[in-house]
């Protein structure tokens, strides 16, 4: 199966297959549903869920075509999916009339259903979930689940139980647990913990600093009984709260450390310190290891990522332009970049390629390394408003998309090529929530020769079975989606593409700053400790009066400001004259009133000037109101009237 993405907007649920064809699947399952509040992708890729204001639907097969399940639940905001799919989360709004409502229900999937036909809606699902509970706040509420989703995790008061999960009756009971893991202190309570992502799975938990005690980091085994060994332990202060990383073999651990205020008033977000926990041996057999990254510049850390490989980590910190360093397992540094303008990285599926970029307040330069060339540069482009970014699950494309409510305009999702090549672009009025879908890596059950959803082997598929997108060698070989060459020709002056270069000039009618239009209109530009005067300043000569040219002192052009009627300003501009060169000897230049006709021709030239910046604006591809298209077809009708008061160009 080639790689898919789905997306969510404000009308349905669509999905997309990958390169090169980018078609979309007709599915009457999810369009047919209008009123979609949640909807998500397992980890695995097997399921579809998606939640309405009465009920919950579970959606599998290669295309989503298969309705899986129904659950009739009511107020169902959030959804969520174990890390192999076999359990589905659903966060119900708590009730107000009965304080004991249990609003969190966990489904189990990994089971046959009474659906034998595909062509008809199976009927709700009579039987009760396999766990609830009461949890009122929207974060943090699912339960937290192991790599193969046979251990469950859940906080209870000063103790953490885990559950080891028993498939034949799949039940999950926390009055009855495999293990139990108690708090250090009843002064300290550990506010973090984070289960590791691998087949023998371990606990990070951190403890913030307190009463003039330190915090605490610790990485714990999972074994029956009471849990008192630590694989590796850390002790350190300005830590309120803490952001856990495990990398994908789960045998390090990245605790990103926060305080809620800068002791040095240089930073609104606290001040950040980054830690490094690791072990070797199945579940700390051969010791741990613990130290302080080194991190050689003041300012926030903005983006921490490890590689897929699980050898190296990448941290972007400090007050921009930003610090760009890569360290291996024990701390070392390994390579640096030169500081700029971004905070993003992202490692690709195989860990060769890495994108690092500027989104959010940055304007979304974006630049693609090798790490087996030395991280050296292959390609730049620009993806200015993204909000998300994501690799497609091959490694050879890069989706970024802009999605609201961060933004409301400019809603879509671009695909691009490693290379930096746009290959495929869709604009959508409002677009909420996209994600690439990825491939199952075990095999599933097969039923009298047809492919099920259950896994029964856990063992994972080899990666020359699992699917890859096609990998491109030349780049002249690149498929472009039509859709590319009909959105350059809509908009020019967005066009887009490697090394980010535009096909189009700054249209005239650009945004620009109060203070630079101040500058330019005033003719001056600003330099630290010094004025320069524009050379190409224009003379702002009267219309109509050749030869008036105003010249107006410091105290005048404050009293110009001050005044609000325009024609009292109009007067005063004209009695500020200086005299022309060689015009000492003669008589000055008697005051007088403005005439209407002159008054006339002002007002025709100032909307002939905003035809020609609206003109300019057009020939760009700027997209116009009625109203000022209608403006545009007057600009005949205003010249004849010049015309016609004695005005010539």
């Amino acid at each position: 199966m080639a790689s898919q993405f789905f997306l969510k907007t404000s009308q349905d649920v669509e999905l997309f297959t990958g390169y090169p064809e980018f078609n979309q699947y007709n599915n009457d399952n999810l369009i047919k549903d209008s009123s979609i509040i949640s909807s998500v992708l397992s980890p695995c890729g097997r399921f579809l869920a998606i939640s309405t204001s009465d009920k919950v639907k579970v959606f599998t097969g290669e295309r989503f075509e298969t309705l899986l399940t129904i659950f009739n639940i009511n107020n169902v905001y959030d959804l969520k999916f174990s890390p192999s799919g076999n359990f589905l989360g659903t966060w119900e709004r708590a009730s107000i009339n009965d304080p004991n409502h249990k609003n969190v229900k966990i489904w189990y999937l990994n089971k046959l259903f009474n659906n034998d036909n595909e062509n008809t809606e199976p009927e709700s699902q009579p039987e009760s979930p396999s766990y609830e509970y009461q949890y009122k706040s929207q974060n943090s509420w699912f339960l937290q689940f192991s790599k193969l989703d046979n251990y469950a995790l859940k906080l209870f008061g000063k103790e953490l139980r885990i559950v080891k999960i028993d498939y034949n009756s799949i039940e999950i009971d926390f009055e009855k647990p495999f293990a139990k893991l108690l708090q250090e202190s009843d002064q300290q309570m550990f506010s973090t913990y984070l289960i590791s992502p691998s087949e023998h799975p371990t606990i990070c938990t951190f403890t913030p600093e307190k009463s003039g005690k330190p915090a605490h980091l610790t990485i714990w085994p999972i074994m029956e009984g009471t849990i008192t060994k630590r694989i590796a332990t850390k002790t350190f202060f300005k830590a309120d709260s803490c952001q856990l990383k495990w990398n994908q073999l789960g045998n390090a651990v990245l605790c990103i450390a926060t305080t809620d205020f800068d002791s040095s008033n240089q930073s609104y977000y606290g001040e950040n310190t980054l830690y490094l926990l690791s072990f070797q041996g199945v579940n700390g057999s051969l010791g741990g290891n613990s130290v302080r990254v080194p991190l050689n510049k003041e300012g926030p850390i903005h983006d921490v990522t490890w590689s897929p490989t699980s050898r190296q980590f990448g941290v972007i910190y400090g007050f921009m332009p930003a610090t760009i360093t890569f360290f291996d397992l024990r701390g070392n540094i390994v390579h640096s970049l030169p500081e700029q303008p971004k905070n993003t990285m992202i490692f690709s599926p195989s860990g060769r390629y890495i994108l690092i970029a500027g989104f959010g307040n940055l304007q979304g330069a974006v630049e693609i390394l090798d790490r087996h060339d030395k991280f050296k540069c292959i390609t730049k482009f620009n993806a200015a408003n993204t909000s998300v970014c994501k690799w497609s699950p091959g490694g050879e494309f890069i989706m970024t998309a802009t999605t609201s409510p961060r933004l409301r305009v400019d809603n879509g999702v671009k695909i691009w090529h490693v290379t930096g090549k746009l290959v495929f672009i869709k604009e959508f009025k409002e677009l909420l929530k996209i994600d690439w879908r990825e491939t199952c890596n075990y095999k599933t059950l097969t039923i009298d020769g047809k492919a099920t959803h259950i896994i029964k082997d856990w063992q994972p598929i080899s990666e020359t079975l699992a699917a890859e997108d096609p990998k491109i060698t030349n780049k002249s070989n690149l498929s472009i989606h039509s859709c590319v060459n009909e959105y350059e020709l809509k908009y020019p002056n967005k066009k887009e593409g490697a090394n980010g270069n535009s096909s189009a000039t700054k249209p005239a009618g650009a945004y620009k700053p109060p203070h630079a239009r101040r500058a330019e209109a005033n003719g001056t530009r600003k330099v630290p400790g010094m004025t320069i005067v524009n050379a190409k300043q224009k003379t702002n000569t009267v219309p109509g009066i050749p030869g008036m040219a105003p010249k107006e002192s410091k105290t005048a052009a404050k009293n110009r400001k001050k005044r609000n009627n325009k024609t009292k300003q109009e007067d005063s501009e004209i009695k500020e004259t200086s005299a022309e060169p060689g015009t000492e000897n003669k008589e000055p230049v008697a005051n007088k009133e403005t005439s209407p006709e002159e008054k006339k021709i002002r007002s025709l030239l100032k909307k002939l000037r905003a035809i020609e910046t609206l003109k300019q604006r057009q020939a760009v591809g700027d997209k116009l109101e009625d109203t000022q298209v209608l403006k545009i077809q007057t600009e005949d009708k205003v010249l004849n009237d010049l015309k016609l008061l004695g005005w010539s160009e």
